[in-house]
């Protein structure tokens, strides 16, 4: 939109919107609602070092690397089966074994050196290689169903991005989740007043930083972070339950270990079963409107059931 006054040279042109909402993870097409990716780097003055007088003048420059989130609606196809995308994340997310690849259509990076390169435009469209998901963050209420994850990566190599758009006319076509299609319940108690939910899966991430050994060949250097490691997997979640007159039995949680509880949340053709849930104990507040009950949990990975069998998801 171009807004002109008379005798004034004045011009406003106004953006808004992503023009396409979606990326690709793995090859596999995501329309997104919102994308927040950006590369990342450490550059400071510090004064943690010696020299002649109390001014900063020693340049800090940390490594590149991406980071950043999305958040997507949970869809189905018209033959009822889930988003590939959302599966690839669903399968990484409790078992980040191996990296993702990402590729957007405005991600754009330079790729050699930050302290020898001049501040010119030289940005390229670059596919990231390298990527873990930090967390996924599933939520449902009354209110819809949402989505989300976070994510931390590299370049391992100076590749371009393919332009996104969808692997087939049946990316276009489906039908968003919605808190009808879900369902809650354990071994103890139907749950049949759960009000809302939330999953989370949580990912701990190094990223260590080397220093680079200057050599002749300019194109083996770089100050791109060299390793992504995983120190630890978490699975939580949170339920809360409208409670009604008489229907306590047997739904209070007081808290601990609790074997072959078999907690299970359903969101569409996904199933997702905590075995043995940490349950802390349950959030009964007393207030003038409705009552309601927050339990939280964390989830034990059963001896006999490790990542490589199902994990937490299963379709």
């Amino acid at each position: 939109m171009a807004i002109n006054y008379p005798g004034v040279l004045n011009q406003a042109e106004l953006a808004t919107g992503l023009l396409i909402r979606s990326i690709k993870i793995n090859g596999q097409y995501l329309l997104c609602e919102d994308i927040n990716f950006n590369q990342t780097q450490e550059i400071e003055a510090s004064s943690d070092y010696i020299q002649g007088g109390p001014g900063t003048a020693i340049a800090n420059i940390g490594a590149k690397k991406f980071t950043g989130s999305i958040s997507f609606p949970i869809r189905v196809s018209t033959g009822g089966t889930l988003d590939p995308a959302f599966l690839e994340i669903l399968s990484h997310s409790q078992n980040p074994v191996s990296a993702l690849t990402i590729d957007t259509n405005h991600l754009v990076s330079h790729y050699d050196i930050t302290a020898e390169d001049l501040a010119t435009d030289n940005n390229a469209l670059l596919k990231i290689d390298a990527a873990v998901i930090k967390s996924l963050k599933i939520s449902g209420s009354n209110q819809g169903l949402s989505a989300s994850i976070e994510i931390e990566g590299m370049l391992d190599s100076n590749t371009a991005a393919n332009g996104v758009v969808p692997n087939s006319e049946l990316a276009y076509q489906g039908r968003k989740l919605s808190f009808a299609d879900c369902s809650v319940y354990r071994e103890e108690a139907s749950m049949r007043t759960v009000s809302s939910f939330e999953i989370n899966l949580t990912n701990e991430i190094e990223t260590p930083t080397f220093i680079n050994p200057y050599l002749p060949a300019a194109q083996t250097r770089s100050d791109q972070i060299g390793l992504i490691g995983i120190k630890s997997i978490k699975w939580t979640g949170q339920v809360e339950e409208v409670m009604r007159k008489g229907v306590g039995l047997y739904s209070f949680i007081h808290g601990g270990w609790m074997v072959n509880e078999n907690l299970t949340l359903k969101i569409g053709p996904v199933t997702t079963l905590f075995r043995v849930p940490l349950f802390n104990i349950s959030e009964q507040p007393l207030s003038s409107g409705l009552m309601v009950r927050k339990t939280s949990w964390t989830g034990l990975i059963a001896p006999n059931r490790p990542l490589s069998s199902n994990g937490l998801f299963s379709y």
